[in-house]
């Protein structure tokens, strides 16, 4: 039996979140996460799963326990094993405390700024990085 831990659930979700992005990229999606538990107290699966949180997760229900290994990939749809050892890797470089992702300290959301209209709550929020592809924005 696998059941899919914290950390497991972070690098599914930079799998679906942040591929063809920057390792940077996805440390700071990664940071987002992380301050959302940390502001909520609840675990990285809870945060992810959220309703209307992350767009890939409206198409994929939460689902924790499976059979083995290759039951969780076919579910949720990983089929680059290098993408989501990639994944696993930035979920450890977001986490650690020498990491030069200092102005991710206060990120609560996100948008991808290929998106013709950006979502509403962004018009509430403040701009607090921007990369290539994202916007991060604070509360």
């Amino acid at each position: 039996m696998l059941i899919v831990s914290a950390q497991l659930c972070m690098a599914i979700n930079l799998y679906k979140e942040c591929r063809g992005t920057s390792d940077k990229e996805c440390q700071l999606i990664n940071r987002v996460v992380v301050n959302r538990m940390q502001q909520s107290n609840q675990d990285a699966c809870s945060v992810i799963f959220e309703k209307n949180q992350f767009s890939w997760t409206k198409k994929t229900p939460k689902k924790l326990q499976f059979e083995n290994y290759q039951e969780m990939t076919s579910y949720y749809k990983i089929y680059e094993a290098d993408q989501l050892a990639r994944a696993f890797d930035n979920v450890d470089k977001s986490q650690n405390e020498n990491s030069s992702l200092q102005t991710a300290s206060n990120m609560t959301h996100y948008a991808d700024r290929s998106l013709r209209n950006q979502p509403k709550w962004a018009h509430r929020m403040q701009v607090a990085y921007q990369t290539k592809y994202f916007v991060f924005y604070k509360a």
